[in-house]
Protein backbone atom coordinates (compact mmCIF):
# COMPACT_ATOMS: atom_id res chain seq x y z
CA UNK A 1 0.00 0.00 0.00
CA UNK A 2 1.40 3.60 -1.00
CA UNK A 3 2.17 6.16 1.43
CA UNK A 4 -1.09 8.48 0.21
CA UNK A 5 -2.94 6.25 0.10
CA UNK A 6 -2.53 4.96 4.24
CA UNK A 7 -2.18 8.29 5.10
CA UNK A 8 -5.97 8.62 4.04
CA UNK A 9 -7.00 5.65 5.55
CA UNK A 10 -5.38 7.07 8.70
CA UNK A 11 -7.59 9.84 8.06
CA UNK A 12 -10.85 7.86 7.26
CA UNK A 13 -10.14 6.07 10.67
CA UNK A 14 -9.73 9.54 12.75
CA UNK A 15 -13.20 10.60 10.78
CA UNK A 16 -15.43 7.76 12.32
CA UNK A 17 -13.77 7.90 15.79
CA UNK A 18 -14.70 11.46 15.56
CA UNK A 19 -18.20 10.79 13.80
CA UNK A 20 -19.90 13.04 16.05
CA UNK A 21 -18.06 16.04 14.95
CA UNK A 22 -18.18 18.11 12.52
CA UNK A 23 -14.52 17.38 12.11
CA UNK A 24 -15.64 14.09 10.44
CA UNK A 25 -16.79 15.62 7.69
CA UNK A 26 -13.25 17.56 6.65
CA UNK A 27 -11.03 14.26 7.48
CA UNK A 28 -12.88 12.42 5.00
CA UNK A 29 -12.32 15.78 2.65
CA UNK A 30 -8.77 15.59 3.18
CA UNK A 31 -8.64 11.64 2.77
CA UNK A 32 -10.01 12.05 -0.85
CA UNK A 33 -8.19 14.73 -1.76
CA UNK A 34 -5.15 12.50 -1.28
CA UNK A 35 -6.60 9.50 -3.14
CA UNK A 36 -7.79 11.80 -5.96
CA UNK A 37 -4.09 12.27 -6.47
CA UNK A 38 -2.88 8.91 -7.84
CA UNK A 39 -5.08 6.16 -6.10
CA UNK A 40 -8.48 7.30 -7.42
CA UNK A 41 -8.22 9.85 -10.01
CA UNK A 42 -11.73 10.38 -11.11
CA UNK A 43 -13.10 10.61 -7.39
CA UNK A 44 -13.89 14.31 -7.35
CA UNK A 45 -16.39 13.61 -10.24
CA UNK A 46 -18.11 11.16 -8.15
CA UNK A 47 -18.14 13.39 -5.16
CA UNK A 48 -19.74 15.97 -7.33
CA UNK A 49 -22.31 14.13 -9.08
CA UNK A 50 -23.84 12.83 -5.53
CA UNK A 51 -23.26 16.52 -4.38
CA UNK A 52 -25.69 17.81 -7.67
CA UNK A 53 -27.73 15.00 -7.71
CA UNK A 54 -28.31 14.41 -3.97
CA UNK A 55 -28.85 17.89 -3.15
CA UNK A 56 -31.47 18.38 -6.25
CA UNK A 57 -33.31 15.49 -5.07
CA UNK A 58 -33.43 16.72 -1.91
CA UNK A 59 -34.78 20.05 -3.01
CA UNK A 60 -37.19 18.53 -4.65
CA UNK A 61 -38.06 16.15 -1.83
CA UNK A 62 -38.29 18.88 0.70
CA UNK A 63 -40.99 20.55 -1.65
CA UNK A 64 -42.78 18.22 -3.52
CA UNK A 65 -42.67 15.13 -1.19
CA UNK A 66 -40.27 13.04 -3.65
CA UNK A 67 -38.75 10.78 -4.58
CA UNK A 68 -38.25 10.26 -0.71
CA UNK A 69 -41.73 10.97 1.33
CA UNK A 70 -42.42 14.42 2.72
CA UNK A 71 -40.34 15.62 5.37
CA UNK A 72 -38.45 18.88 6.68
CA UNK A 73 -35.53 19.88 7.60
CA UNK A 74 -36.00 21.78 12.08
CA UNK A 75 -32.61 21.57 13.29
CA UNK A 76 -29.98 20.81 11.17
CA UNK A 77 -27.99 23.70 10.09
CA UNK A 78 -27.35 26.14 8.21
CA UNK A 79 -29.65 25.27 5.16
CA UNK A 80 -29.55 26.13 1.64
CA UNK A 81 -33.25 26.05 -0.15
CA UNK A 82 -34.57 24.63 3.15
CA UNK A 83 -31.73 21.53 3.07
CA UNK A 84 -29.73 21.24 5.76
CA UNK A 85 -25.61 22.29 4.02
CA UNK A 86 -23.58 18.58 5.43
CA UNK A 87 -26.63 16.45 3.30
CA UNK A 88 -24.86 16.73 -0.04
CA UNK A 89 -21.49 16.67 1.12
CA UNK A 90 -22.84 13.07 2.69
CA UNK A 91 -24.05 11.52 -0.15
CA UNK A 92 -20.47 12.25 -1.67
CA UNK A 93 -19.02 10.65 1.60
CA UNK A 94 -21.39 7.69 1.89
CA UNK A 95 -21.29 7.42 -2.26
CA UNK A 96 -17.87 6.96 -2.16
CA UNK A 97 -17.44 4.64 0.55
CA UNK A 98 -20.44 2.27 -1.03
CA UNK A 99 -19.12 2.45 -4.48
CA UNK A 100 -15.46 1.91 -3.78
CA UNK A 101 -16.95 -1.36 -1.71
CA UNK A 102 -19.34 -2.66 -4.50
CA UNK A 103 -16.03 -2.35 -7.12
CA UNK A 104 -13.82 -4.41 -4.94
CA UNK A 105 -17.05 -7.22 -5.34
CA UNK A 106 -18.38 -6.72 -8.63
CA UNK A 107 -15.93 -5.87 -12.08
CA UNK A 108 -19.47 -6.34 -14.48
CA UNK A 109 -20.81 -2.19 -14.17
CA UNK A 110 -24.63 -3.17 -13.71
CA UNK A 111 -24.27 -5.36 -10.88
CA UNK A 112 -21.29 -2.84 -9.36
CA UNK A 113 -23.96 0.09 -9.42
CA UNK A 114 -27.18 -2.22 -8.45
CA UNK A 115 -24.90 -3.35 -5.32
CA UNK A 116 -23.73 0.23 -4.69
CA UNK A 117 -27.05 1.73 -4.37
CA UNK A 118 -27.77 -1.47 -2.35
CA UNK A 119 -25.57 -0.62 -0.16
CA UNK A 120 -26.37 3.67 0.17
CA UNK A 121 -30.18 2.05 1.53
CA UNK A 122 -28.43 -0.22 4.38
CA UNK A 123 -26.33 3.04 5.26
CA UNK A 124 -29.55 5.06 5.65
CA UNK A 125 -31.06 2.29 8.06
CA UNK A 126 -28.65 3.57 10.00
CA UNK A 127 -28.89 7.54 9.31
CA UNK A 128 -32.17 8.06 9.36
CA UNK A 129 -32.62 6.88 12.65
CA UNK A 130 -30.19 8.65 14.20
CA UNK A 131 -30.90 12.10 12.71
CA UNK A 132 -34.78 11.89 12.84
CA UNK A 133 -34.07 11.47 17.07
CA UNK A 134 -31.76 14.45 17.06
CA UNK A 135 -34.68 16.20 14.62
CA UNK A 136 -32.16 17.40 12.08
CA UNK A 137 -35.14 16.31 9.89
CA UNK A 138 -38.62 14.94 11.10
CA UNK A 139 -41.00 12.90 8.51
CA UNK A 140 -44.52 14.44 8.19
CA UNK A 141 -46.13 11.44 7.47
CA UNK A 142 -44.85 7.67 7.40
CA UNK A 143 -46.46 4.96 5.98
CA UNK A 144 -48.11 1.39 7.26
CA UNK A 145 -44.68 -0.02 6.33
CA UNK A 146 -41.90 1.59 7.63
CA UNK A 147 -38.28 1.30 9.21
CA UNK A 148 -38.81 2.59 12.89
CA UNK A 149 -41.01 5.49 11.57
CA UNK A 150 -39.35 6.11 8.29
CA UNK A 151 -41.57 5.32 5.41
CA UNK A 152 -40.44 2.60 3.00
CA UNK A 153 -40.38 5.31 0.21
CA UNK A 154 -37.22 7.07 1.74
CA UNK A 155 -35.35 3.85 1.27
CA UNK A 156 -36.82 3.64 -2.37
CA UNK A 157 -35.56 6.96 -2.91
CA UNK A 158 -32.52 6.38 -1.20
CA UNK A 159 -32.21 3.30 -3.96
CA UNK A 160 -33.04 5.73 -7.21
CA UNK A 161 -30.70 8.76 -6.19
CA UNK A 162 -27.51 6.67 -5.91
CA UNK A 163 -28.36 4.89 -8.43
CA UNK A 164 -28.58 7.74 -10.47
CA UNK A 165 -25.40 9.48 -9.94
CA UNK A 166 -23.26 6.31 -10.22
CA UNK A 167 -24.78 6.11 -13.34
CA UNK A 168 -23.65 9.50 -14.51
CA UNK A 169 -20.00 9.10 -12.73
CA UNK A 170 -19.11 6.22 -14.95
CA UNK A 171 -21.11 7.52 -18.04
CA UNK A 172 -18.81 10.36 -17.88
CA UNK A 173 -15.64 9.26 -16.34
CA UNK A 174 -12.93 7.24 -17.06
CA UNK A 175 -12.81 4.93 -13.65
CA UNK A 176 -9.61 3.58 -13.03
CA UNK A 177 -8.82 2.75 -8.77
CA UNK A 178 -6.17 1.18 -7.62
CA UNK A 179 -5.90 -2.70 -6.14
CA UNK A 180 -4.90 -1.49 -2.92
CA UNK A 181 -7.26 1.10 -2.22
CA UNK A 182 -10.31 -1.32 -3.80
CA UNK A 183 -9.50 -3.92 -1.23
CA UNK A 184 -9.94 -1.31 1.72
CA UNK A 185 -13.95 -0.96 0.75
CA UNK A 186 -15.48 -3.75 2.45
CA UNK A 187 -13.44 -2.58 5.94
CA UNK A 188 -14.32 0.97 5.45
CA UNK A 189 -17.54 0.22 4.84
CA UNK A 190 -18.20 -2.14 7.92
CA UNK A 191 -16.21 0.62 10.25
CA UNK A 192 -19.18 3.35 9.02
CA UNK A 193 -21.55 0.76 10.37
CA UNK A 194 -19.97 -0.36 13.18
CA UNK A 195 -19.86 3.59 14.40
CA UNK A 196 -23.16 4.49 13.13
CA UNK A 197 -24.07 2.15 16.34
CA UNK A 198 -21.61 2.63 18.43
CA UNK A 199 -22.67 6.53 18.32
CA UNK A 200 -26.35 6.03 17.99
CA UNK A 201 -28.35 7.58 21.01
CA UNK A 202 -29.67 4.67 23.04
CA UNK A 203 -33.85 5.27 21.69
CA UNK A 204 -32.77 4.18 18.29
CA UNK A 205 -29.68 1.75 18.89
CA UNK A 206 -31.62 -1.53 18.22
CA UNK A 207 -32.26 -0.04 14.55
CA UNK A 208 -28.48 0.65 13.89
CA UNK A 209 -27.23 -2.41 15.39
CA UNK A 210 -29.80 -4.73 13.16
CA UNK A 211 -28.58 -2.12 10.28
CA UNK A 212 -24.66 -3.74 11.28
CA UNK A 213 -25.78 -6.92 11.29
CA UNK A 214 -27.87 -6.70 7.91
CA UNK A 215 -24.41 -5.38 6.63
CA UNK A 216 -22.30 -7.79 8.05
CA UNK A 217 -24.97 -10.34 6.44
CA UNK A 218 -24.10 -9.25 2.82
CA UNK A 219 -20.65 -8.24 3.08
CA UNK A 220 -19.40 -10.95 4.97
CA UNK A 221 -20.25 -13.66 2.06
CA UNK A 222 -19.46 -11.78 -0.52
CA UNK A 223 -16.33 -10.96 0.70
CA UNK A 224 -15.14 -15.13 1.51
CA UNK A 225 -16.32 -15.90 -2.07
CA UNK A 226 -14.04 -13.20 -3.37
CA UNK A 227 -11.08 -14.24 -1.75
CA UNK A 228 -11.82 -17.82 -2.68
CA UNK A 229 -11.63 -16.89 -6.46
Amino acid sequence: MKAGTKIALIFIVLANIMKKSPVYLLLYLFAFAILSQRAWKSLPKLLLWALIVGFSAEIVGTHACLPFGCYEYVNLRPQVFGVGLFVPFAWGIFGAVAYLTASYFFRNWSKRLLFAALLMVIIDLSVDPIMTSWKAWIWKRTTAINWFGIPWTNYLGWFVVSLMFFYLYERFSRVEVEDALLKLGPPIYLLEMLTFMIYAPQSVRFPTEIAFLISLAVILPLYLWRRMK
